[in-house]
């Protein structure tokens, strides 16, 4: 298998720990940084032994140098950035969410089918070898007919109102961030939801700090899900079936362990030491893609990523969350971050848990 060449777009949190677990790829190499700030791409470059680090975003996108870019900028760059990647003929891995909302998505799918091009969202829980596990316990009957989900993802984030996670004009809040997650497990075995109930508290700076979600399905099964940034909680995930039930252990969206339990109390747990948080299962997704000549993820494919942006649609009209922008927020009118916009914000997509 040649050695893939990846470039990557933001030095943030997700970025550092995407770039540290880069080491145990099957086979990739990490080519090129890109930040609007000379300081953090020299010291990315650095850290991570980079060969090129570029001030540009786009002088990265065109470089000859690199056949696939990773996207970790605030959500709301995302749409622009992997617009761009597309037209410029690469392969693109983006930071999920993919975009904030669905008609954006769609916007970019066809483009990549256009274009045939590779896209993926960066759901790299599916590629978790515990997730992995998981599915398959569900597919045997392991624990009969799976009919009940719960899933948190809660931590106490920062206050800072201009931090990325409590700005309305970077696509904060808690779900977008971190309730993608439930609600991506849910939808991975009983897909979209017939029915989606949500309450939320919502902070001062008009972003979702907390919210409990129901989902429901009319073939008969139900999802309680919570996200939060300003709770603590141990971030378990439980599957519950008419034979038994499984327990994905602390935390859960980036496990090494999980149990089932049968209904007499037999338990069987399984553990896998990987190295690292687990980002590079979704490189070597990407690569094992690229190398078969596929534009999109058989495991995360553009419909299951419609599919999730659609229900975290639904649950935000249901507290009536916008982003500027979109219908229903005040400023009412639909437009895009321009390329100049990208270059003048600072903030980069950073956090201390994911």
């Amino acid at each position: 298998m040649k050695k893939v060449r990846w470039g990557i777009i933001g030095t943030g949190q997700i970025a550092h720990l995407f770039a540290s677990d880069f080491c145990h790829v099957k086979a990739g190499e990490l080519r090129a940084v890109a930040s609007r700030d000379k300081a953090s791409a020299d010291a990315f470059a650095a850290e991570f032994d980079i060969e090129l680090a570029f001030i540009d975003y786009f002088s990265l996108i065109n470089s000859h140098e690199v056949d696939v870019i990773y996207i970790a900028t605030p959500h709301v760059y995302h749409y622009d950035l992997t617009k761009a990647c597309i037209l410029a003929g690469k392969a693109v891995l983006c930071e999920k969410p993919f975009t904030i909302n669905q008609s954006q998505s769609k916007e970019l799918y066809d483009l990549a089918l256009e274009h045939n091009v590779f896209v993926m969202e960066a759901m790299w829980t599916r590629f978790n070898p515990v997730i992995e596990q998981v599915v398959e316990w569900v597919e045997e009957g392991e624990i009969g007919d799976l009919n009940s989900i719960q899933a948190s993802f809660n931590f106490v984030g920062p206050t800072d109102p201009d931090h990325r996670l409590m700005n309305l004009e970077l696509g904060g809040g808690a779900l977008l961030d971190i309730g993608i997650y439930p609600v991506f497990l849910a939808q991975l075995f009983f897909g979209k939801p017939d029915f989606v109930q949500n309450q939320a508290v919502i902070g001062d700076t008009d972003v979702d700090l907390f919210e409990q979600i129901l989902l429901g399905w009319e073939s008969g099964q139900l999802a309680s899900l919570d996200a939060s940034l300003i709770s603590c909680n141990p971030n378990r995930a439980m599957l519950s079936g008419s034979k038994g039930y499984i327990e994905i252990d602390s935390e859960w969206f980036k496990a090494k362990s999980c149990r089932v339990i049968s209904a007499d109390n037999k338990e069987r747990a399984v553990e896998f030491d990987f190295p690292g948080n687990g980002y590079q299962f979704e490189v070597d997704e990407v690569n094992r893609c690229l190398e078969e000549g596929l534009i999109q993820s058989p495991n995360h494919s553009w419909q299951n990523s419609l599919e999730l942006i659609a229900t975290l649609d639904e649950i935000r009209q249901d507290i009536g969350l916008y982003y500027p922008g979109e219908e229903g927020s005040s400023d009412g009118h639909h437009h895009h971050h321009d390329e100049e916009d990208l270059h003048h914000h600072h903030h980069e997509h950073s956090h201390h848990k994911h």
